[in-house]
C-alpha cells in the first residue's frame, strides 16, 4: 500500500484520502481501456520487448508489463540490458490519417460528453430531449481544426491554373506538408 500512496502523491501532489481511492485511480489511469490505450502497434512492441508472446490480447497495460518493465529498468541499470537508440527507424513508426482523426475524433466525443454532463448539471429535474443536449459544432469544430491545422494540410494556391498545377508538383515531388 506505501507505493500505491507514493504513487497517488506522484500524480496528485496531494495525500490520498484512502487505500481504496488511491487504488481506484491508479487503476481508472494505467488499467482502463477508456483512459490508456496502447494500440494494436504499441502491445506488439512492448510484448516484443519484455519478451512476452506476441499475441494481441489486451490493448492496456498489466501488472505483468509493469513488473516486467521494473525488471527490465533493473536490468538496464546493472548494465544486463541495451539501451534502444530513439533514432534508429526501427523504434520509429509513421501514425497514418487515419489513426491521428480516430484520436481527434475521440478529443471531440470527450469534449461533446463532458459539455452533455455540464447542460445535465445545470438543469436539475427539466425533461431532456438529445436535441437539448447534444451540440455537434463541438465535434464538428476539432475535425475542422485537424484538417484545418494539421502538419499533413496545407491551403492549395489558386491564384490561377498554372500556381494551382505548380503547387501540385510540388507537394507530390516534396511530400506532405511543404
Amino acid at each position: 500500500m506505501e507505493a500505491v500512496q507514493h504513487i497517488y502523491r506522484q500524480l496528485r501532489s496531494t495525500d490520498a484520502p484512502d487505500d481504496e481511492t488511491a487504488r481506484g485511480i491508479i487503476d481508472k489511469l494505467f488499467f482502463s481501456d477508456k483512459r490508456y490505450d496502447l494500440g494494436e502497434v504499441g502491445r506488439y512492441k512492448v510484448n516484443r520487448k519484455l519478451g512476452f508472446p506476441l499475441t494481441i490480447t489486451k490493448k492496456v497495460l498489466t501488472k505483468d508489463d509493469i513488473i516486467a518493465i521494473i525488471k527490465y529498468l533493473v536490468r538496464l541499470t546493472n548494465a544486463k540490458a541495451e539501451i534502444d537508440d530513439i533514432d534508429h527507424l526501427s523504434n520509429r513508426r509513421v501514425r497514418t490519417v487515419g489513426e491521428q482523426l480516430y484520436a481527434q475524433f475521440g478529443v471531440g466525443l470527450a469534449r461533446m460528453a463532458r459539455t452533455i454532463r455540464e447542460r445535465m448539471n445545470v438543469r436539475d429535474n427539466e425533461v431532456f430531449t438529445p436535441i437539448d443536449l447534444i451540440n455537434a459544432r463541438t465535434l464538428s469544430s476539432v475535425i475542422n481544426s485537424f484538417f484545418g491545422t494539421s502538419q499533413l494540410s496545407q491551403f492549395l494556391d489558386q491564384t490561377n491554373p498554372l500556381s494551382e498545377i505548380t503547387h501540385n508538383v510540388v507537394s507530390q515531388r516534396s511530400g506532405p506538408a511543404v
